[in-house]
C-alpha cells in the first residue's frame, strides 16, 4: 500500500479583465444589459445552474470560478432576475430595464473614485491597492480604502435618481448618455414601472443589497489571501484479472 500526498491550492487571485458587456441596441428603443433573446434563454432553463450558466454566457464571464470580483456580480445580476420574475413578476421588458438599473447601481457603488475612470474595467480582479513597502499595516489601509468608495447614502441617492427615470417621475437622460461607456448607461422601460413595483424594486434593494454595500467594496479592493491544504490519501494497486482461458462456468 502507498500513500499519496495531494496538495489543494485554491486558485489565487489572478488579473483577469473582463470589459463589462455592452448594452444591448437593437431596434429604436431603451439599451440593456443582455438581449431580450437571452433572457428568455435563461428563464427556459430548468435547473438554477442553468439559468446561472445561461446568465453567465449573456453577461461574457469566462472566469467565473476563479474571479471573486465576477462572482459576485454575476450572482447579484442573477438574484434580481429571480427577483423580477418569481416576487415582482415583471414583465420581460421591465425586467430588462431593472437587470441594466441594479448593473448602474452596482457599478457607481464598486467604483472606488468619485471622479471614476471609465476606462478600468469594472468587473477585473483587483490588484493590491497599495505598495508593498508601504509601512501602514492592513488594518489602518482598509478603512482608508473603503472611504474613498461612495458612501451608502450617496449610493441610495443615486438608486433613488435612477428609479425615479425608469418609473417616469423625472425624464431621463439616454439620449444624453449615448456616447459615453455602457456601465454609466441607464434603461427606462417602455411601459414605466408602477407604483407597486417601484415599491416592490426599493423593498428588495434596501433589504440585499444596501445591507452589503460596504461588503460589495471591501470585495472589490481588498486582496483575498490563498490557502494550501494537504490531505493523505491512501492508494491501492489492484491486482491483475485472471486471463480468459483461465475461466470456467459457475454451476447455477
Amino acid at each position: 500500500m502507498g500513500r499519496a500526498i495531494e496538495v489543494v491550492t485554491p486558485p489565487t487571485p489572478v488579473v483577469v479583465e473582463e470589459p463589462p458587456p455592452s448594452p444591448v441596441e437593437g431596434p429604436p428603443g431603451p439599451r440593456t444589459l443582455i438581449s431580450l433573446e437571452q433572457l428568455e434563454q435563461v428563464h427556459a432553463a430548468e435547473s438554477a445552474a442553468e439559468r446561472a450558466q445561461q446568465l453567465q454566457s449573456a453577461l461574457g464571464v469566462q472566469h467565473y470560478p476563479v474571479n471573486p470580483r465576477t462572482c459576485v456580480w454575476v450572482d447579484f445580476c442573477f438574484g434580481v432576475l429571480n427577483f423580477a420574475r418569481d416576487d415582482a413578476r415583471l414583465t420581460p421588458q421591465k425586467t430588462l430595464a431593472l437587470l441594466t438599473l441594479a448593473h448602474v447601481v452596482y457599478t457607481f457603488a464598486t467604483d472606488p473614485a468619485i471622479d471614476r475612470d471609465l476606462s478600468v474595467s469594472k468587473i477585473s480582479e483587483p490588484v493590491p491597492p497599495y505598495p508593498q513597502e508601504s509601512t501602514q499595516s492592513q488594518e489602518d489601509v482598509v478603512p482608508a480604502l473603503l472611504d474613498s468608495y461612495p458612501s451608502v447614502e450617496t449610493v441610495y441617492e443615486h438608486f433613488r435618481e435612477k428609479i425615479r427615470q425608469a418609473s417616469g417621475v423625472v425624464p431621463s437622460n439616454d439620449t444624453a448618455q449615448d456616447t459615453e461607456t455602457p456601465s454609466s448607461a441607464t434603461s427606462s422601460p417602455p411601459t414605466p414601472f408602477s407604483p407597486m413595483e417601484v415599491a416592490r424594486i426599493v423593498t428588495y434593494f434596501t433589504s440585499t443589497f444596501f445591507r452589503h454595500v460596504r461588503a460589495y467594496q471591501y470585495l472589490n479592493r481588498v486582496q483575498r489571501p490563498s490557502v494550501m491544504r494537504e490531505c493523505p490519501l491512501s492508494t491501492e494497486t489492484p491486482l491483475p484479472p485472471p486471463s480468459l482461458a483461465d475461466a470456467t462456468l459457475q454451476p447455477e
